[in-house]
Order: structure tokens, then sequence, then C-alpha cells
């Protein structure tokens, strides 16, 4: 046997068509689980409010099968309206990867509320309205897979952070809370925490030192990559991930176990 024909065969069975909407995939982390997860068989819906071309080229090319869909997530009808349309390209999504954040660095004192609001409606409150398009599909089909993208940053805190990390506490929340509720659905509920991860805007807000700090103080000392979260999520994805739900991940090379 060839063993690349039949590691191929494995990865493109593991979610065996299964349709996926990740938020946030045009970049970095999102960007990443929507190429794993379209390379292990899903077919895979792209939102974002900036353009997911890329994604859904390098998706396609690859041999996966990918739509990109401009959404602003904050809208509840925009959000419908994006999975009425994955739905009629493919069927109704089973499995839902929430990756969208908005994120700045900035003292607490200085942080407005119109800017307070706004980190919480992308990152936590947007959650509302993808379940409320997504969970009617998941209960008919019996199936489902919801994962959110949370952060370490709420088991370590993060100086200039605490709107973000207040955020991130409320996925948290809503995954421990949520999973009891749909269990009997067959529809699991985890979350993923990835630590500081090296995505081109991370780059381009935080300086070298930041990097090199951090990975200092993790048990793997290295920074971490997209790829490194986007393996995680296709097994919650996945069949083999059946009886784990309402879980907290942690993927951050081992921080603060040094």
């Amino acid at each position: 046997m060839n063993p690349t024909a039949s590691t191929t065969s494995r990865a493109t069975s593991r979610h065996g068509g299964r349709v996926a909407l990740v938020t946030g995939g045009a970049a970095g982390i999102g960007q990443a689980i929507a190429l794993r997860l379209a390379s292990d068989g899903a077919r895979v819906a792209v939102l974002d409010v900036a353009d997911a071309g890329e994604t859904v080229d390098l998706a396609n090319r690859a041999g996966g099968d990918a739509l990109g869909l401009k959404c602003d997530i904050t809208d509840p009808a925009a959000v419908a309206a994006a999975v009425g349309g994955a739905t009629r390209a493919f069927a109704a999504p089973s499995i839902l990867v929430h990756a969208a954040a908005y994120q700045f660095v900035r003292a607490f004192d200085d942080v407005t509320f119109e800017e307070w609001r706004r980190v919480q409606s992308v990152n936590h409150e947007s959650m509302f309205h993808l379940l409320k398009a997504t969970l009617p599909g998941m209960k008919a089909a019996q199936w489902g897979r919801v994962i959110a993208i949370v952060s370490s940053t709420f088991f370590v805190g993060a100086n200039g952070m605490a709107h973000y990390v207040t955020s991130k506490g409320a996925l948290i929340g809503l995954v421990h809370g949520l999973s009891a509720e749909v269990g009997p659905h067959g529809i699991t509920v985890n979350a993923v925490a990835p630590g500081l991860t090296r995505t081109p805007k991370a780059v381009g807000d935080l300086p070298a030192a930041v990097f090199e700090h951090v990975a200092s103080l993790q048990s793997i000392p290295r920074n971490g990559r997209p790829d490194d979260q986007a393996g995680v999520v296709s097994f919650l994805a996945s069949d083999d991930a059946a009886f784990m739900t309402g879980q907290t991940l942690l993927v951050d090379g081992g921080q603060g176990r040094t």
C-alpha cells in the first residue's frame, strides 16, 4: 500500500463532506483552520468582513471545497444570510468554528465604552447570532460540533488587554453552559485556547521581544503557529472527539508550566 495515499484517504474521510462554517477565516488562525478542515474533507464556508479569496483559492487549489462569504458577524441578519448562502451552496452547516476576533492593546483606563462594546460584540456576542442560525440544523441532524477559539490570556492575564480577556472568558462560559443543553442532540461544544501565536496581525502589533519572552516561559520554547491550532480544531470537529464536550483545551506550548 502506498503510505501517502493511505494518509490522504484518512484525512479526506475525517469530516466526510460535512459543512463547516469558519468565522475570521481570511487570515491568521482562522485561515489555518479553514484550510485544515478543507484538507480533512469538510466543505468550508469562510465568513469574514475582509475578502476571504486567498483562503478559498488555497483550499480549492489543494483539492478542497470552499467558498467565501463576506459577513459582519455582529449583524444577525447578515449572519442568517451567510448561513443561508452556505446551505444553498453545500448543505446545512454541522461544524461551527468561531475564530473571528477584535483586539488591541490599551490600558483599561484609556478604553472607551464604545471600544469595550465593540470587542464584546465581535468576540462573544456574535456567537449568539451564529448559534441561532446554525443550531436548528445541527439539532435536526442530531450531530454537530461547535468550537470557539478563545485565548490563554484568560488563564494567565495580559497587560493592557482586560477588554479582550473579558470577551474570551465570556465565550468559555458559553461553552460550558451550552454543552449541557445541546449534548442530548449529539452536539458537542468546546473551546481551544491558543497561546501567543505568530499571525501577521500579532507580528505587526507586538515587538519581537514579546514573542521571545513568551517562548521562554513555555515548556516548548518556540512561538505558536496557526497550524498548531488547526489540527486540534479538526480533531474536535471529528467523530474522534464525540465524547468530549464543555472543554477548553490550552494549546500554548505549556506556558507557565516550565
